[in-house]
Order: structure tokens, then C-alpha cells, then sequence
């Protein structure tokens, strides 16, 4: 409920900033805590399908992380399977820039409770996703 809640006021922001801005570019990044096919990301992406309103067709966020491989498509290791719970969400606006994405997993230890402590592993359980964009 939480997450969900959450979720839901994010996207009420970003439909406020594009109601002032209809060409605002908004990225909306962090640790979401929840897969892709999980409610509150839809719910921040706000697809035509999901709302049934085809006029908020320019108001949908692009997951970032649909362009990388299948395979590598995971920021959290967890009771040995790769889960992507961090995301970067972009406006359609900023696509014409978008040149790709990296998610830097190659390192990631298992932080389920048999592997996590924090003195074995002190850095982050989160790999990296990191968006490139060209202004020029």
C-alpha cells in the first residue's frame, strides 16, 4: 500500500508539472522497490492502456531499462535471480536524445539475508543504472 501510495503521488506531481509545461522533461529515478510488472511502476509510467485516456498519450513516462538486454536487465540480486527495482522513467520528449543505457551489475553480491551483512559487503546491494542523453 505503501509503494502504491507513493507511486501515485509521484505521478500527481509529474501530471502537475506537465499541466504547467506540457514540454517539460521529467526523468523520474530511483529505487522503486518493485519490478516493472509491479503496480506502482505502471502507475508512474501512466500508459494509455492503464488509464484508457488516450489524450494523456504525451503525458506517459518510457521506462529507460526496456532498452537494455534481457539478460542484463537487473539491479538487484537477490536469493540468486536478478531483479530490476531501480528505474529511470523519462517523458517521450527526451527519446530524441536518449542514446542509451548502462545498468552496472557486474559485481552485485546476493543480499538475501544469508549474504547480507554489511561488513562482508558495506557498498550498495543497487547496481547503477545510468541513462546517456546528448543535448548538442
Amino acid at each position: 500500500m505503501k509503494r502504491m501510495s507513493q507511486a501515485l503521488e509521484v505521478r500527481g506531481l509529474v501530471d502537475q508539472i506537465l499541466h504547467c509545461d506540457p514540454d517539460a522533461r521529467i526523468i523520474v529515478a530511483g529505487d522503486f522497490n518493485s519490478e516493472p510488472e509491479e503496480v506502482p511502476v505502471p502507475a508512474i509510467c501512466g500508459n494509455v492502456e492503464d488509464t484508457g485516456n488516450a489524450d494523456l498519450a504525451t503525458r506517459v513516462l518510457v521506462p529507460i531499462e526496456h532498452t537494455i538486454a534481457n539478460e542484463a536487465r537487473y539491479s538487484l540480486f537477490h536469493r540468486g535471480r536478478g531483479q530490476m527495482i531501480d528505474h529511470m522513467l523519462v517523458t517521450r520528449n527526451l527519446l530524441a536524445q536518449y542514446r542509451g543505457s548502462e545498468i552496472h551489475n557486474e559485481i552485485l553480491h546476493d543480499e538475501s539475508i544469508a549474504f547480507a551483512t554489511d561488513t562482508k559487503y558495506p557498498e550498495s546491494d543497487h547496481a547503477p543504472v545510468i541513462a546517456i542523453f546528448d543535448f548538442n
